[in-house]
């Protein structure tokens, strides 16, 4: 493998994951006016940019990081989950939305020990993260189309984030269910190509997560009223 692409996806995705501490910042500069599930998605950009400083640590001091690509995972997972939980107001979507959450920790439970193990990525888990998430995003569209609403929805900031995380997401699932294949191989090179593909990816969420942040100041209110 070339070693100018093997430094230029390094670079690649700590300038992805480092742009996310633009909508992390911007989420605090506004922490007052979200409502909702707006309230949980300004913890997830720095989730995510805190996550991939530990396994950046993880792979340089141990040159292991699996187990933090593991905890990543469920961490994240949990957070979009309660991200929809806060959001909807119906008493029967949040119960099932938790037993949702409880379903999806007792599988990754299961497939970081026994299916998967620490020594591969938990791609399984991310498979039943991207169906739980999308279908949770799915009905958010949903019920947003049900209403009638005087805003236009590509203002309304938890529907531009979806967006994103939908895309996110729907482009991971054959990233994480690929890869494992080139590192039983040892095939670094498309390995780093995955992971490329995977920065672009994380680079498009930020972006659609800063401008649902922007959004905040316009009739806010309004567009958490499910």
């Amino acid at each position: 493998m070339p070693v100018w692409f093997k430094a230029f996806c390094d670079i690649v995705e700590a300038i992805a994951y480092t742009f996310m501490l633009v909508p992390a910042t911007l989420a605090v500069y506004k922490r007052r006016s979200l409502r909702g599930g707006m309230r949980i998605l300004a913890y997830l950009p720095a989730y995510l940019f805190g996550m991939f400083v530990l396994t950046r640590i993880g792979n340089y001091i141990f040159h292991y990081n699996l187990p933090f690509i593991h905890i990543s995972t469920i961490g994240e997972t949990l957070l979009y989950i309660k991200i929809y939980h806060d959001e909807f107001i119906d008493k029967k979507a949040k119960q099932h939305i938790r037993i949702l959450a409880a379903i999806f920790l007792l599988f990754a439970f299961i497939d970081s020990l026994w299916l998967e193990g620490f020594d591969k990525i938990n791609s399984y888990t991310n498979l039943v993260e991207s169906v739980f998430i999308i279908g949770l995003s799915f009905l958010f569209f949903e019920r947003i189309a049900i209403q009638k609403r005087q805003i236009p929805i590509q203002k309304i900031p938890l529907f531009v984030a979806t967006v994103g995380i939908v895309i996110y997401l729907s482009g991971t699932i054959i990233l994480y269910l690929t890869v494992n294949h080139f590192i039983v191989f040892n095939d670094e090179y498309n390995a780093r190509k995955i992971y490329l593909f995977n920065s672009l990816l994380v680079l498009l969420l930020a972006i659609t997560l800063f401008r649902s942040f922007l959004l905040i100041n316009i009739e806010h209110k309004k567009a958490t009223i499910i």
